[in-house]
């Protein structure tokens, strides 16, 4: 059999790795050799002792919060670092995802514009909000993400327990993944407004205001819900090792939770937030050295389910209004474009992580959780999406040269011994380190296979 396009490197499948090639044809894997020279194409792609990586899956991207983002410049800085499908959070600017217009209007720009594919998250309004997850569910969302902590009232609001109850139940009939910003409210905010009234505005007070617990107690009470409905519950954005206990204790009892992190909470802590200031604001905040340890141990206990950016693509204007008064800078950090190579070099290259497990954590899991059945692993019949890593192959990350509209990040300066070769959607190249980004968007919006 001739193929449409051969793919030959080291291939990372589930369990095992090895030197071989992937025979492609309408856009998915028809055939897998573990000799080279074995398959016939009309287009090959010899990448020699490069990884081929199931194609890497980022749950948690935020392309709206800052509208200058948007879908093209997104998806474009997500191919460029080897994302090839990512699920955009619900929480736009001017407007979240709340609504079948809303949302319909959000996946025509994504067939229109976009270069990897997308699925989306919905979410609710602050009153009554179970009341439009019927609708949302039907129309093709992967998930629903909520908040116990108000951003904003309108985009980004607190959802109250008794809507929490009923969305939970209202998502575990539709067999949808009901995911959540675990922090408390109260407690944090007291301790905000305290800091404030004692002049206490270092970067440090980022910390010391949102400490483990407004993290713990939160997710402790959405634990106890979940038991309670059936929810199918994801904690996002876990930054310490103690909610991960609570996690697998509720597991243990039976409770469909998941948990993921995200690459900052393993690679920066408090010390890089008094270093870098606002540029390493994000929520929850960054912990200190020891916990962030401990974090490592539970990743390497199998304790934390996947690992996500949390793309949030501020400019330094976003940040440096908050250089005097760290309470004023924007909370977040891109990450589309640098993960994977961080992730790689940390995870693969200091810690020997298995290349199957690494492919887990950012590809099979996450498309596992969200009925993504297509995607996440190199097996026939699956989408022919690729992520080509080429270690050894020294870079030095520029905030300056991202994609992503993003020009700031606490990671600029730092020298990567990785990149990312190409990108591979459907068998289409639409990333190669040589020419960029591919001139044609072929990039879809994709739903869960139970919709």
């Amino acid at each position: 059999m001739k193929f449409e396009t051969v793919l030959k490197g080291h291939i990372v499948s589930p369990g095992e790795d090895f030197p071989g090639e992937v025979g492609i044809c309408n856009g998915k894997i028809i055939e897998i050799s573990k000799t080279k020279g074995k398959l016939d194409a009309e287009t090959v792609h010899d990448f020699g002792e490069d990884y081929i990586l199931p194609g890497l899956i980022d749950t948690h991207v935020h392309c709206y919060s800052n509208p200058n983002e948007g879908i093209k410049r997104a998806s474009s800085a997500a191919a460029k670092g080897g994302i090839t499908t990512f699920l955009d959070m619900p929480y736009d600017l001017p407007a979240p995802i709340t609504n079948v217009k809303a949302l319909k209007n959000k996946i025509d720009i994504i067939n229109n514009e976009s270069v990897v594919d997308i699925a989306l998250w919905g979410t609710v309004p602050k009153e009554n909000g179970a009341e439009v997850i019927d609708e949302l569910a039907e129309h093709g969302v992967a998930g629903f993400k909520l908040s116990t902590f108000e951003t904003d009232p309108y985009r980004f609001p607190r959802i109250a327990d008794a809507d929490i109850l009923e969305a939970m139940k209202k998502t575990a009939k539709k067999d949808l993944v009901i995911a959540f910003h675990a922090e408390n409210d109260e407690l944090l905010n007291s301790y905000i407004r305290d800091a404030i009234a004692e002049n206490n505005l270092d970067p440090i007070y980022h910390n010391l205001t949102r400490p483990p617990v407004t993290e713990t107690s939160s997710v402790i009470k959405l634990l106890d819900m979940a038991s309670w409905t059936d929810a199918k519950l994801h904690i996002v954005h876990v930054s310490h090792a103690q909610t991960i206990d609570y996690i697998n204790w509720f597991k243990e009892q039976g409770v469909n939770v998941t948990a993921e992190t995200c690459y900052n909470y393993l690679l920066l802590s408090t010390e890089d937030l008094k270093k870098y200031g606002p540029k390493a604001k994000i929520n929850p905040p960054l912990r200190k050295p020891e916990e962030l340890k401990a974090l490592e141990e539970q990743l390497f206990n199998s304790g934390i389910d996947f690992i996500t950016s949390d793309h949030a693509p501020w400019q330094k204007e976003d940040k440096e209004i908050g250089n005097d008064n760290i309470f004023k800078a924007k909370s977040g950090a891109p990450g589309l474009e640098i993960m994977v190579s961080l992730l790689f070099d940390y995870l693969i290259s200091d810690k020997n992580m298995p290349l199957s497990r690494f492919a887990a954590l950012l590809s099979s899991a996450p498309a596992k959780r969200f009925n993504l059945s297509d995607k996440g692993s190199i097996e026939k019949g699956k989408d022919a999406d690729f992520t080509i890593i080429k270690n050894n192959a020294p870079w030095k990350i520029d905030e300056n040269d991202f994609l992503s509209i993003s020009d700031i990040s606490p990671f600029h300066g730092h020298t990567l011994n990785n990149h990312i070769e190409a990108t591979f959607v459907r068998g289409h190249s639409v990333y190669s380190h040589k020419n960029g980004i591919a001139d044609k968007a072929i990039g879809q919006f994709v739903k869960p296979d139970n919709v």
